[in-house]
């Protein structure tokens, strides 16, 4: 039997109406799977739950509603889409960026590459990597963000346990950090090759565009170049899906 797979967000207060544009621009290309969203209002195209009040400051929220709402769904796959996000295309094999992981987080960028340190979500990125690589990442340690990722419904608790962990001992260390970093410790845990999550493994899927280059208007259709903040290198991507940011937003 085919797995079944839904997207899923929060969307309160202004990211209602941003939820209702991702849903709309998805059904415009050709997209129909559903759309689940805790939420303050009832919004157009989705399923929708009342959404508890919580501190969203670290993006921890993400979590928390993976654990006690997505995971009482009966989905194998649940697919996080922030709520500034467009569908450009109908994305082909969107599991397939699972590889054989129970989870997929795209990763951008290679840490132990940066030639000096930066700061990045308001901390360094050479503190970052000790901390991933004191915590058990034994592979070169990677940066992501947590606009875009999937998870299996099996795998919720285990992911959960394993941020949870990473961000708490983080903070005794003195980091405090939010939940892409916390996320992307998961993900590096839980699969086996992290090279094949990179996001420029998959040029056709997804980016976030961290330079706000897209806030107005969409790419024309075609390939284009992108490159990270804190990278050096470009990749030419694709995407069928694009997570639309503010001038200076970082997530």
């Amino acid at each position: 039997m085919k797995p079944k797979d839904c997207y899923w967000s929060v969307a309160t207060g202004a990211y209602g109406a941003m939820m209702e544009n991702c849903v709309r621009t998805a059904r415009e290309a050709g997209v129909f799977k559903e759309f689940h969203v805790l939420t303050d209002r009832p919004l157009a195209g989705c399923e929708c739950y009342d959404a508890f009040q919580c501190d969203k400051s670290d993006g921890l929220f993400k979590l928390h509603y993976l654990k006690v709402g997505m995971s009482r769904l009966s989905f194998d796959y649940f697919v996080w889409l922030d709520a500034d996000t467009v569908f450009l295309r109908n994305p082909l094999d969107l599991l397939g960026a699972l590889s054989k992981s129970p989870i997929h987080v795209p990763l951008e960028v290679n840490l132990s590459q940066l030639a000096e340190d930066q700061t990045w979500n308001g901390n360094s990125v050479c503190r970052l990597q000790d901390e991933l690589r004191a915590q058990g990442i034994a592979n070169d340690p990677y940066l992501c963000g947590s606009a875009f990722w999937i998870v299996h419904h099996d795998a919720i608790d285990a992911v959960y346990d394993l941020a949870l962990g990473f961000w708490h001992k983080a903070k005794e260390a003195g980091l405090t950090l939010d939940v892409s970093a916390a996320l992307g410790f998961a993900m590096q845990i839980l699969c086996a090759d992290p090279e094949a999550h990179l996001m420029s493994r998959r040029h056709d899927l997804w980016l976030s565009d961290y330079g706000g280059h897209l806030a107005d208007e969409l790419p024309e259709q075609g390939a284009w170049l992108w490159r990270h903040p804190l990278g050096l290198e470009t990749a030419k991507m694709n995407p069928t899906i694009i997570h639309r940011l503010k001038p200076g937003q970082v997530e």
